[in-house]
């Protein structure tokens, strides 16, 4: 015997749905909680090449600047093998804490792209959050975030969303650092190739990891050839 299922019913479903989509979906950008992450003191120059030889071993270093003045300030530079190769406006974090529901996000969240060193840990050509976007967007699988390299749990370099280039060279983002789009696919695709690494092991405030003999550690030979620093220095 065919019965209707009640109105009430079918809403019921759809919102649990919903509820169920947005926590099992990645939260790429977003920083969950209450408590500011912390931004540790770093540096990289050119000359860090030669002071810490262990950070010549890696094919390619992505230095982010976060800084909002100087003239380095919201860019990216790629270095590979030592040599610059790429210089660019991006859009690092907003640097504040938000309620949920500004700037059409999901739960309250730290927008910092926190300082430090890191490594690629997960890449995603086709991403998708659901960390931002309107009511319904979990129809459409979450908000664009093409060629995601993530380095720090959520945090992530990708492809500026549509709409938001023209505010590179600012801090925009709810974490991430927003890329051009023709450099987002072009680090994507040479950071992929370098997958099977065997690199250097070393802490997040850039200090190298030695053994007891003062010998440099090295991780297994299944890592991303890049390193990853983000620093927050005013450069005149």
């Amino acid at each position: 015997m065919n019965e209707e299922i009640p109105l009430k019913m079918i809403f019921a479903m759809i919102f649990a749905l919903t509820a169920f989509t947005v926590s099992a979906q990645d939260m790429a950008g977003a920083t969950l909680g209450t408590t500011r992450p912390v931004d540790v003191d770093v540096t990289f120059t050119t000359k860090t090449f030669e002071t810490q030889p262990w950070t010549k071993e890696f094919r390619y270093v992505v230095v982010v600047n976060k800084a909002n003045t100087g003239k380095d300030a919201q860019t990216i530079k790629v270095f590979e093998y030592g040599q610059l190769i790429r210089q660019e406006k991006i859009s690092t974090g907003r640097d504040e804490f938000e309620r949920k529901g500004e700037h059409h996000s999901k739960a309250d969240s730290w927008t910092v792209t926190p300082t430090g060193y890191y490594t690629p840990t997960f890449l995603s050509k086709d991403h998708r959050s659901s960390a931002y976007g309107g009511r319904f967007s979990w129809l459409t699988g979450g908000t664009k975030m093409p060629f995601a390299i993530f380095f720090n749990g959520g945090i992530a370099l990708h492809e500026a969303p549509k709409g938001t280039e023209g505010m590179l060279g600012k801090k925009a983002s709810g974490g991430c650092v927003r890329l051009p789009s023709s450099l987002a696919s072009d680090l994507f695709y040479r950071i992929q190739e370098t997958e099977g690494a065997r690199n250097p092991r070393f802490n997040v405030n850039g200090t190298a990891m030695l053994d007891a003999q003062g010998n440099q550690m090295y991780g297994t030979k299944s890592a991303f050839s890049a390193l990853i620093v983000v620093q927050n220095k005013v450069i005149d």
